[in-house]
C-alpha cells in the first residue's frame, strides 16, 4: 500500500518499479569469477572450452570439439603444443607429449596398445654360455654393472649362469653396494633368474650403481654369468 505520508503518487510508483527491475537484474547475475559453480560445465556438440592468452589471440587450452574429434590439447605459453589428446585423421586418438620443436616424445599406441615413443632398446646376451663373463673368486665378484639414472621407482634384471663341470658357485644382484635379494646357487645346468622387481634409492634421476656379482664356492673351473635382460619397473 502507498506510504502513510503525503508522497507524490507517481514519485512512489516509480519507486517500487525500480526496486522491482533491480531484483529482477540480481536474479540473472552470474557468479564471480572467483566463485565456484556447484553444476557441472557443459560444452554442447562442435563446440569448444578454451582459456585463451591474455590478449585473446591463442589458446593455451582446449576441450572439446575440433572438427571430427572431441580432443585436448594443452599449449605452452610460446605457443607451442605441449600435450594432446588428438590425431591427423579421424581415430584412433594417441595421448601425445611434445617438445618445443613440435617432434612427439611420449605417446601411447592407439591401436596395438602399450607404449608408441619413445622405442626401447633391447640388449642381446651371447647365446652360448662360453661366451658369458666368467670369475674363479673365492669371494663375491663385480661381473657385470649397471650405472643407471634412475627414472623408474624399481629395477629387475634376469641373470643366465652357468658353472663349469664339477665346479659349484653363486650369483647375486646388488643396488648401491647391497643385495636385493639371497644368492642363487650356480651348478654346471645353464639356469636363468628373475631378480627383482627391486626398489632403487635416491631421488628422481639419482645415479645407481647395480652389479651383478658371481662366486665360486666349490670346484676348480669357472661360474659364468650373463645378464638376459635388465630395465627399470614401475611401483
Amino acid at each position: 500500500m502507498p506510504p502513510a505520508q503525503q508522497l507524490d503518487l507517481g514519485d512512489w510508483v516509480a519507486s517500487v518499479e525500480l526496486r522491482l527491475r533491480t531484483l529482477a537484474g540480481r536474479s540473472q547475475i552470474r557468479p564471480p569469477s572467483s566463485g565456484t559453480v556447484a553444476e557441472d560445465v557443459l560444452v554442447g556438440p562442435g563446440r569448444r572450452l578454451a582459456v585463451r592468452t591474455a590478449d585473446g589471440t591463442a589458446d593455451q587450452i582446449l576441450l572439446g570439439q575440433d572438427g571430427p574429434q572431441r580432443v585436448a590439447r594443452f599449449y605452452r605459453t610460446d605457443g607451442t603444443l605441449a600435450l594432446s589428446v588428438a590425431t591427423a585423421t579421424a581415430a584412433p586418438q594417441a595421448v601425445t607429449l611434445w617438445d618445443v620443436h613440435g617432434a612427439p616424445v611420449l605417446a601411447d599406441d592407439p591401436l596395438g596398445g602399450g607404449l608408441a615413443r619413445p622405442y626401447i632398446p633391447w640388449t642381446p646376451a651371447p647365446a652360448r654360455p662360453a661366451d658369458w663373463y666368467a670369475t674363479t673368486s673365492g669371494t663375491f665378484e663385480d661381473v657385470l654393472r649397471f650405472t643407471v639414472y634412475k627414472t623408474n621407482p624399481r629395477g629387475l634384471v634376469v641373470i643366465g649362469h652357468l658353472a663349469d663341470s664339477g665346479t659349484e658357485g653363486e650369483v647375486r644382484v646388488t643396488v648401491a653396494g647391497d643385495p636385493v635379494a639371497p644368492a642363487t646357487t650356480v651348478t654346471d645346468v645353464q639356469g636363468a633368474d628373475v631378480v627383482g622387481p627391486f626398489d632403487l634409492p635416491g631421488a628422481h634421476e639419482a645415479q645407481v650403481e647395480v652389479r651383478v656379482q658371481a662366486r665360486v664356492t666349490s670346484g676348480a673351473g669357472a661360474v659364468r654369468v650373463a645378464a638376459l635382460t635388465a630395465s627399470g619397473y614401475h611401483a
